[in-house]
């Protein structure tokens, strides 16, 4: 059977190969040489065959361990009721359960505290074979005794780490507006089109003409350039008294999960908008592709008008996609805005008349969130077209517990983390064909001092 580990440094070696080519041709500005889509092309067909016996080995593995699980089953001896049942890490049924065995997240971490605290009778057994399985090697977490984890932590079951990063829809407007892409790497350098200007092109170089039977036809290349997602970690961590765990371990449970899923989705939110893209996202307030919309001459300060919303609307592309976003402060305003028809008008705010569906503005939803910055900022109201925002996680959400490092303290440490990135598909705004004025997915509203 092929050694999966090398299939993985020959693949992992391609990649690099392919991506420097890639890399040499965007510091140029220019597109691939034949001699360099030739080796391209090479490169990415052995990717995918090495992937393919990738796919085959660890198929094989699997299987393989599940032959030797069926092999091997143990029943408890009698009179231990603290008995874990021996691993049998080709289980089938265990491997595809996505809660491992945990009804909720709330099982799974009372399970977790009962186990650190010496407590194995109150944790059932299938819990404990579970928990033997989720265990991690954690550095510094090496110690025995009726408190310690040999191992030092538990993975979070697959199931329950989107679970923990869900919060209502006025907490989390976007979470399922924005393209999620798979990462291999901590480093993915996304392609797309060079499409910034309609001129010319509406694809990026590519050219079509009309011409007669006999004549020669004119070639074109499109022009492609990379979104480049750098992963950084998201890391939290709380210490919790011994004391809390022993006393009230259920009001602990629900606190832990809840504290955790606000603080990760609170910051992914305020990063999708307000990052620098420095360690974390880039946001689209400091996206080179944003479009800032000035403000009417003679405006009042801390003030929105009906002028502002309709060349917003006029310069946002992908407006049937498009959502608005704003500050709670700003919403009396909002809900007064009036379309001018002669010596009247016409209320442009719709309130919503169903639970669960936003109100709309220009026809469009329009959500209220507190990382919209204050009134009269630029960045109180946005327009923004999210399916042009690109995220990608490359560690799902983990976590750990430790008692050693607060243990003078009395004190058990929890701590979660995961690896992320995001950032505007776009670059620039675009240039339409007919006309001087340029669109994006994403419009603000200038500041209004």
């Amino acid at each position: 059977m092929d050694n999966i580990q090398e299939l993985k440094r020959k693949r992992a070696e391609k990649v690099k190969e392919a991506r420097a080519l890639l890399e040499k041709a965007e510091a140029e500005n220019r597109a691939f040489t034949d001699d360099e889509r030739s080796r391209y092309d090479v490169h990415k067909s052995d990717i995918e065959s090495l992937t393919a016996r990738i796919d085959r080995a660890e198929e094989q593995a699997r299987m393989d361990d599940l032959v030797c699980a069926e092999e091997r089953i143990e029943t408890p001896k009698a009179g231990a009721d603290d008995y874990t049942p021996e691993v049998k890490v080709g289980d089938e049924r265990f491997m595809k359960d996505p809660n491992k065995g945990f009804a909720t997240p709330r099982d799974f971490i009372l399970a977790v505290m009962n186990t650190g605290l010496g407590r194995r009778s109150l944790v059932a057994p299938k819990h404990r074979d579970a928990l033997k399985r989720l265990e991690v090697r954690t550095a510094g977490s090496d110690e025995q005794g009726e408190y310690a984890n040999p191992y030092g932590g538990y993975l979070v079951p697959e199931a329950f780490s989107p679970n923990l990063l869900k919060l209502s829809a006025e907490a989390d407007p976007l979470g399922t507006r924005t393209t999620n892409i798979p990462l291999s790497a901590p480093s993915v350098a996304i392609p797309a089109r060079v499409d910034k200007n309609h001129s010319t092109s509406v694809s990026g170089g590519l050219r079509v003409y009309r011409s007669a039977e006999t004549q020669s036809k004119t070639a074109s290349r499109m022009e492609l350039e990379r979104i480049k997602l750098d992963v950084s970690s998201l890391f939290g961590m709380a210490y919790v008294t011994e004391e809390l765990l022993a006393d009230s371990p259920i009001s602990f449970a629900a606190l832990l999960e809840q504290g955790f899923r606000d603080e990760f989705l609170s910051k992914l939110v305020n990063e999708r908008i307000n990052g620098t893209g420095v360690g974390e996202y880039l946001g689209i307030l400091n996206s080179p592709c944003k479009i800032s919309i000035t403000k009417e001459t003679s405006q009042v300060a801390d003030t929105i008008v009906w002028p502002n919303i309709v060349k917003m609307r006029a310069r946002c592309w992908g407006y049937e996609n498009a959502i608005w976003l704003y500050n709670h402060d700003a919403l009396p305003q909002l809900m007064n805005l009036v379309m001018p028809i002669g010596t009247a008008g016409v209320a442009m705010w719709q309130s919503s008349a169903r639970e669960g569906e936003p109100d709309l503005l220009l026809g469009r939803p329009a959500i209220a969130t507190e990382y919209c910055d204050t009134v009269g900022d630029e960045g109180d109201l946005i327009l923004g077209n999210w399916t042009q925002y690109l995220e990608g996680t490359y560690q799902p959400l983990q976590s750990a517990e430790s008692i050693h490092v607060r243990f003078e303290y009395h004190e058990r440490v929890f701590k979660f983390w995961t690896r992320n990135a995001g950032a505007p598909w776009w670059r620039s705004p675009l240039t339409t064909k007919n006309s001087t004025n340029t669109l994006s997915p994403f419009v603000t509203l200038g500041a209004r001092a």
